[in-house]
This record gives C-alpha cells, sequence and structure tokens, in this order.
C-alpha cells in the first residue's frame, strides 16, 4: 500500500476514531428532550445520593451510545449539557428501575472533559484542501474529485442525494472518512426503526448505504424521515414505532440524508431492489432527492502491512485540522461569507427541490475551482452524471441550455445554444407559484384564478409526484 495513503485506510481511521471520538457524548446522544429527575440505586439496592446537590437529586439528562459495540446508557447531570461534546474520563455504575422487574444499568459519569474543535480556515486554498483527502488512483480521477466535491457539501451544505455507481466505484469511503473526522456521518445499513433515528445528527449528513434489502417497518420510517426532512421540515416529529431510547421529535434543520446504491443491472431484482421502486411513495422520494450516476472504479490497492496505531496517532492532529476547516466552511455557507466567482455556461432544466440542491453542489464546485474552465468541467460533470441516471433508468433527460465540448487544450467551447424553451409556465408550476404564496388554497380558486381546465387531473398528478398535498378535501397546500 503507497505509504502516502496509509492515513486514509479504514483501520486507521477507526483506530483514530477509537481515540478522539469513542468516549465522547454529543448532544444527539440525548434522548430525554428535557431534565428530569431520577432515583438511581447502587448494587446493593441502596438509593444512591448526588454529593453534588444539596437534596442528594439527579436531575438530569438520559443519553444513550455504543461503547465497543455495545448500547450503553449514561446519566448527564444538567450543568453538564452546556458542555457537550464530553469525554468521560471516570464513571460510577447505577441501577436505574424501568419497572417493577427491569433495572437498566446505567453510567453515571464522575469526572468528565469537554471536547471542542471549532472552526478554523488551516487551507487558504479550498483546491488543495479537497485535493488531499483520499487522492486515491481512479480510472476517473475527474469523477472522484466531483465524488469529494459532493461529499463536502453533505456536510457543509444541506443536500438530499442518491448517488449510483459500480460497486467497485468507492463511493462508501469518502463518507467513512467524513464520519471518521467529523463523527457527525454516519454510513450504515438500519436493521431497526430506533436503528434509523439514532443516528439523527441534526446538521451532519445521514448516509443510507444500500438499504434495498431493510425490513418493511424499517423501510417505511426511512421513507418517513426522508419525506418530513427532504421537505425542507425544521423538526421531524416521530410518528413511528416509539422505544425508550428515542425521541418524539428531532431538531433537523442543518440534517442532509444520502443514499448509496449500486446501478440498475448490479441488482438481481431491480424492479423490487432498485432505489427508485422500494418505497411506497415514489414520486414523492425522487422529488425530493437529487439523483446522480457516478462513473468509473476505484484502483487502489489497500493492506495492513503497516504500523496502524502509528499512523493513526501521527496523523491525529491533521485529521483535527480537517475538521477544522469543514467547521471553517460550514460557517462561510451559512454565512454567505462566500462570494461565487464563476457563471455557469450550461443550466440544467431543474427546478424546485432539485435545482437548490444542485446550486449546493455547485457552491463547492465554485469553492474548489481555480479557472472558469475547472469550474465549467466539473458542472458539466455533474449535469452528466444527472443525466446519466436519467437515461439509466429510461426517463427524460434534463434539457441544457447549451450544448458544449472541450478543446484539445482542455478549454471549454460552446458549440450551439438550444433554443426551446416555453414562454409561458406549465400548469403545475402556475399552481405551485399561486399556492406558494398561500397555506392552503381551494381547487376552485385555482382554477378561476389561474383559468386551468381540467384542475382535479392536474392536481392529482402534483399530489402523486409529492409536490402538494391535500390537507382537507377540496383544498391543497404546497409541501415545505
Amino acid at each position: 500500500m503507497r505509504k502516502e495513503i496509509q492515513h486514509w485506510h479504514s483501520m486507521v481511521l477507526a483506530t483514530y476514531q477509537a481515540i478522539m471520538f469513542d468516549s465522547l457524548i454529543h448532544p444527539h446522544n440525548i434522548t430525554t428532550e428535557s431534565a428530569k429527575t431520577y432515583e438511581f440505586e447502587d448494587e446493593d439496592e441502596a438509593p444512591s445520593r448526588n454529593p453534588n446537590h444539596p437534596k442528594g437529586l439527579f436531575r438530569g439528562y438520559m443519553a444513550m451510545k455504543d461503547v465497543d459495540g455495545k448500547k450503553t446508557k449514561y446519566f448527564l447531570e444538567e450543568s453538564y449539557y452546556k458542555d457537550l461534546p464530553i469525554r468521560v474520563e471516570q464513571h460510577d455504575e447505577v441501577f436505574y428501575k424501568d419497572n417493577a422487574r427491569v433495572k437498566s444499568v446505567v453510567y453515571l459519569p464522575t469526572d468528565i472533559t469537554p471536547f471542542k474543535i471549532k472552526p478554523e480556515c488551516c487551507w487558504t486554498d479550498n483546491h488543495d484542501f479537497i485535493d488531499t483527502i483520499a487522492p486515491f488512483n481512479h480510472t476517473q480521477p475527474d469523477s472522484w474529485t466531483l465524488n469529494k466535491i459532493i461529499a463536502v457539501m453533505t456536510y457543509v451544505g444541506k443536500t438530499f442525494l442518491c448517488i449510483c455507481s459500480l460497486s467497485e466505484y468507492g463511493k462508501s469511503s469518502i463518507y467513512l472518512i467524513f464520519d471518521a473526522v467529523t463523527k457527525k456521518c454516519p454510513v450504515f445499513q438500519p436493521r431497526s426503526v430506533p436503528g434509523v433515528l439514532a443516528q439523527i445528527t441534526g446538521d451532519g449528513n445521514m448516509v443510507f448505504d444500500e438499504v434495498h434489502d431493510a425490513a418493511s417497518e424499517v423501510k417505511s420510517c426511512m421513507e418517513n424521515f426522508s419525506l418530513q426532512v427532504g421537505g425542507n421540515s425544521p423538526i421531524y416529529i416521530n410518528g413511528a414505532m416509539r422505544s425508550t431510547n428515542t425521541k418524539p421529535k428531532y431538531d433537523v434543520s442543518g440534517q442532509s440524508i444520502t443514499y448509496l446504491f449500486n446501478v440498475y443491472n448490479n441488482y438481481r431484482d431491480p424492479e423490487k431492489q432498485f432505489w427508485d421502486n422500494i418505497w411506497a411513495n415514489r414520486r414523492a422520494m425522487q422529488s425530493r432527492f437529487l439523483q446522480l450516476k457516478l462513473d468509473g472504479k476505484l484502483l487502489e490497492e489497500f493492506d495492513k502491512d503497516f504500523d496502524i496505531p502509528k499512523v493513526a496517532s501521527d496523523n491525529k492532529m491533521y485529521y483535527v485540522k480537517i475538521a477544522k476547516h469543514l467547521l471553517y466552511l460550514k460557517n462561510l455557507k451559512l454565512s454567505n461569507g462566500y462570494v461565487r466567482r464563476y457563471k455557469n455556461p450550461v443550466e440544467l432544466d431543474l427546478k424546485g427541490r432539485h435545482k437548490i440542491i444542485y446550486d449546493e453542489i455547485s457552491w463547492g464546485i465554485d469553492l474548489y475551482s481555480r479557472t472558469q474552465d475547472e469550474y465549467t468541467k466539473f458542472v458539466l460533470l455533474l449535469n452528466k452524471a444527472i443525466n446519466d441516471y436519467k437515461e439509466m433508468t429510461g426517463e427524460k433527460k434534463y434539457q441544457e441550455s447549451a450544448f458544449a465540448m472541450f478543446q484539445d487544450d482542455g478549454r471549454m467551447a460552446v458549440e450551439e445554444e438550444v433554443i426551446e424553451q416555453n414562454e409561458e409556465m406549465c400548469d403545475s408550476d402556475k399552481i405551485m407559484k399561486y399556492a406558494s404564496t398561500k397555506i392552503m388554497v381551494s381547487s376552485d380558486e385555482l382554477e378561476k384564478q389561474l383559468n386551468i381546465k381540467d384542475i382535479d387531473a392536474v392536481l392529482n398528478v402534483m399530489v402523486q409526484h409529492g409536490d402538494i398535498f391535500s390537507p382537507k378535501p377540496g383544498f391543497v397546500a404546497v409541501l415545505r
């Protein structure tokens, strides 16, 4: 294995993660909405008393996290909450009576250390920053770079993406890397409803990897979660099965969601297993997620013939620098502190949510690019990835506003413009524009104000596509 990429080996990253994060409790590990008082017992069933409270009460929050592959419950005193994330240095073991027959084992921290990675600009050139991450050999190096830019934006911005490729592409590796350095980008195959909800980070990226074989109730939870969060709801209301380790609502105001899966022909029964075909409300899911197909195969060879703990330890501060710079970029994006430098010469005919997600990615491309030609190259590659997915699934491609080619020196040459745009808005666009100004609107009002024939048929199609919904008979509202 090449020495210069040893620090990107999955086992090295896992070792670093264990060093830095395994003992940390984050805000998203909290399972109770508000502080409560609790009574605990020691192993002799004698009441435990809190030495930090004048009346010996335990007042605070319950938290749940994985420790050495086991679900572990913690009690955090109310005063600790402001310091999250924290590292638990020492703890006592107490027991909490769930009911007459069952007691939970609870870790009671007695010594904690606040842990904060603060935003910091650690790279003056963001081209270098992205190039330094996972510089793997790939049959399609530009596609791999675009994949890294996209991964950055799933954490820095807010995106809802489906990323499809050959199984050998290496698509999950970049997200595993980001999770290792941020602990905010879990890559997982959910096996239960609580298992889905436990991975909500609020301001990171949840990466669902090959979920076609998940149980029906798990798929239903994923779909409900994806539709609510993808509809830009700042709060996710947990309408799924309740358990002691889930909350009734979650803050998802900065939550990205990414689905990873293989190309259509890789599945034994794609009519049942391919991503588009596994959901009850297929059109609504498609309307919320921008779908891309990436080309190529990872050529890098990975082995374990080196000192894994030493490499993890030697690169500890390098990983911290990456985490700091990602937080810096996140703040830059939220504050609109970055002004785009390049123009997009080739626009896809995207609308609504898809256009918003597209703009998030093109922001990252602008950040990465050093020239207009480089920006154009990666935008065209993004456009191709979007239309390649359409072609694979047999759907109509998005229309481009220009046809572009590259000359031998790599510079873009625009050959022709396509003038194929309707001057008038279609019926669904008229409805979306009008209904967006109201909480809800009747079909009679839409028919009268917009002069649309067969209004009910148009509205039914829009409901099926997930653009609008019917809060009560005869009325519709825009999904926001």
